[in-house]
């Protein structure tokens, strides 16, 4: 018994130091991290930050501690495993959306982005708070500094390719962007369950990352606002859509018989529609530079295509 209560005292003693070195660690905040430029002014320096989980994608998560700007940090711990706590979980788990926790870590500058490695120490303070709606923003202004790390929510943005080993694009009238990760389970039925098609509308909410020069986001969740209903290729029907990308027309060809066509923008809205016997030129007159979808339906079905105009 006296060393079962000797071993006790060790394990309090242990962790009573612990959180205290936790507690008199400095508490920077991810603006502070993030230093308002391209390179963290604690580069290579071991900090501590506290903050709320955003997006995750198992090992690698996203921080947040206000709202804007500025104020996300990626992490990447393998070695963060949060204890049990049944009901609620019953196996040690790594950082879910929602998360409260404190990190004590290397900055690191890796491609272009800001990220917290080689975490040492973390305290897990809370769980299951609401995450913030995101920074609304559209595609263009999304490709900024400011936003890396951050939550950010896209509305609307239309898909322009099929996922591909998790990787898709959307599409607004301001350019086209690159986003990683599929979600398809949501209990309040807002997202689509057959994932991303060309010309599905969607909402889309995740964590802005750099990579080099360009900016992605790595997905959290969807909101379904229109889908591609009956879109899909026919039979031995190649549509071919040239020059592409355009500027004042394009001749489409492949068409062996007559059909509907339409033109939507990037918003998912139409902007041009017609009729035609088989292959024909379509006038581009008028429209302003983007990404657009052409769709024709022939026999009862169809296909979409995207379309450049610059």
């Amino acid at each position: 018994m006296k060393d079962l209560h000797l071993l006790r005292q060790v394990a309090y003693a242990a962790t009573f130091l612990m959180l205290c070195g936790a507690a008199q660690a400095q508490v920077l905040t991810c603006a502070e991290i993030q230093g308002g430029s391209d390179v963290s002014p604690y580069e290579g320096q071991e900090v501590t930050v506290t903050g709320k989980v955003t997006v995750f994608f198992g090992d690698i998560w996203y921080l947040q501690d206000d709202y804007g700007p500025w104020n996300g940090l990626m992490c990447v711990g393998p070695d963060v495993l949060i204890d049990a706590n049944p009901p609620w979980w019953n196996a040690p788990r790594q950082p879910e959306v929602g998360d409260v926790l404190q990190l004590t870590g290397t900055i690191y500058e890796t491609d272009g982005n800001t990220q917290m490695m080689d975490i040492t120490e973390f305290v897990f303070n809370d769980f299951w708070n609401a995450t913030a709606a995101g920074v609304g923003v559209t595609v263009a202004e999304m490709m900024d500094e400011s936003l890396e790390g951050t939550r950010a929510r896209l509305d609307p943005v239309t898909v322009m390719t099929a996922p591909e080993d998790g990787v898709w694009t959307v599409s607004d009238a301001t350019g086209t962007l690159k986003v990683y990760g599929v979600d398809t389970d949501d209990p309040g039925l807002n997202e689509d369950a057959d994932g991303p098609t060309p010309g599905d509308v969607y909402r889309i909410y995740g964590a802005v990352r750099q990579i080099g020069e360009e900016y992605v986001l790595d997905l959290s969740d969807i909101d379904t606002l229109s889908l591609a209903v009956g879109v899909g290729e026919r039979k031995g029907l190649e549509v071919l859509l040239m020059p592409n990308p355009a500027r004042d027309a394009v001749r489409i060809s492949g068409l062996d018989q007559p059909g509907v066509w339409d033109v939507y923008d990037a918003m998912g809205r139409t902007v041009r529609t017609g009729q035609t016997s088989g292959a024909f030129t379509l006038s581009l007159e008028g429209l302003l530079p983007g990404r657009y979808t052409v769709q024709l339906s022939v026999d009862g079905e169809s296909i979409r295509k995207p379309l450049v105009v610059h």
